[in-house]
């Protein structure tokens, strides 16, 4: 009879603490470790497991593990293991992922003891209470990403800011307010106009209208004149959109590149330098001048040629004229593979450009064909000497150049 009363009495005592325990907002269960069973839950876990009260009595903590991550199973696994040995009172805590009622990613923080040991004092059943912490979570990450942030506003070599719809700014790195004159948090509510002459400040609102109607990056080469001398600056401006943000933002990064932009100069500077004495280096190999006796010089052609080599030849040829004090200028055609009105005229041009400075032009190395096609063209060739072979024309040449004032050189001989 006393039995009957006491079992009795302890109905009431074990449903009122589930409903106790119901009412708890954190998770509570006891598991026994042996068994691997649930033997004691709340509703928060049932709630937390999608399930009902009788599947997760039913599947237990096979239920759980199938909400646990898997890659935070090792590590429960590990904690309960080390449940086993651990003394009445010793507490083990840890976090793990979970999915939740949504099918989202949720963090829980745990702590686990001993509830109960078995006749040999060995741990038996252990009570684990958790805590959805995911919101915690993810607020510590927010103010740890604004204090990281701030910390590279601070320190970045670089000009970084944000600037609202109306183009004021939300965010200004230290280096930008330092650039602008401005003490820390300076700029933050100003705008554009504020801080650069108008012409400048146009040009960026302009910029930044683009990136909102496009919703698209941008990105561009910008200058910013200060009294201590212009600087040129690649900079990349974005949208920015999401929650807390204020319509219509803007964001950039802008990289000083001032040396990088006079190292270019620099480099193309020298480029056209070695551009320019290449080509005359050239010019000077296709356009060969060899002064071969006093008043002599030979210019040995070859290839092919057009309107800017032909002015060349000639530029040449007079240069070296006047230079040497030449009177006999020998052009040897024998490498010439083809002639036209065009080579024709610029042959005679020639001459009679040498004649005006008190040169004499001797024409040599004429092929067969050469000369069947400046007949044809009727090049008129009065003013020029020709001669079959350069040989012949420098044998000719050569007492013409020496002879004395006064000394006609027809009277000299002639191949």
């Amino acid at each position: 009879m006393t039995e009957t009363k006491a079992s009795q009495a302890q109905e009431p005592m074990s449903a009122r603490a589930q409903r106790m325990l119901d009412a708890v907002p954190a998770i509570v269960c006891v598991i026994d470790i042996k068994a691997a069973r649930i033997t004691a839950h709340n509703a928060a876990l049932a709630r937390a497991a999608g399930c009902s009260a009788g599947e997760l009595s039913a599947r237990g903590v096979e239920a759980l593990s199938g909400c646990i991550h898997a890659d935070d199973l090792d590590g429960l696994a590990a904690r309960a293991a080390s449940l086993e040995s651990a003394r009445d009172g010793e507490v083990v805590e840890g976090e793990l992922r979970a999915r939740g009622r949504e099918g989202d990613e949720r963090r829980f923080a745990a702590r686990a003891e001993v509830f109960s040991r078995g006749e040999d004092g060995a741990a038996r059943e252990v009570i684990i209470c958790a805590e959805d912490v995911t919101e915690r979570r993810r607020a510590e990450q927010r103010l740890g990403s604004h204090a990281l942030l701030a910390e590279v506003c601070d320190r970045a070599p670089v000009l970084l800011y944000a600037k609202d719809g109306d183009g004021a700014f939300l965010l200004a790195s230290r280096s930008l307010e330092e650039r602008a004159g401005a003490g820390p948090g300076g700029l933050i509510g100003k705008t554009d106009r504020d801080v650069h002459p108008p012409e400048v400040a146009a040009i960026y609102k302009d910029i930044e209208d683009l990136v909102r109607s496009s919703g698209a990056p941008f990105e561009a080469e910008e200058t910013d004149p200060r009294a201590e001398g212009e600087k040129t600056f690649y900079s990349v401006k974005f949208p920015v959109r999401g929650e807390g943000v204020p319509e219509g933002s803007v964001a950039g990064i802008s990289v000083d590149i001032t040396r990088v932009k006079a190292a270019e100069r620099e480099r193309e500077a020298a480029r056209d330098q070695l551009i320019a004495a290449q080509q005359d280096t050239i010019r000077e190999l296709v356009t060969p001048l060899l002064p071969i006796a006093e008043g002599v010089l030979v210019m040995p052609l070859i290839g092919f040629f057009d309107s800017a080599r032909a002015s060349r030849i000639i530029e040449t040829l007079l240069e070296g004229v006047a230079r040497h004090a030449t009177r006999i200028a020998i052009l040897d055609v024998t490498g010439v593979k083809a002639v036209d009105a065009h080579v024709a005229e610029m042959l005679v041009q020639a001459a009679r450009a040498a004649g005006l400075l008190g040169a004499r032009v001797v024409l040599t190395g004429i092929q067969p064909s050469i000369a069947q096609t400046m007949i044809e063209l009727g090049v008129d060739l009065r003013g020029l000497i020709t001669s079959g072979t350069l040989q012949s024309g420098i044998a000719y040449a050569v007492p013409v150049g020496q002879a004395r004032e006064g000394v006609d050189p027809r009277h000299l001989h002639r191949e």
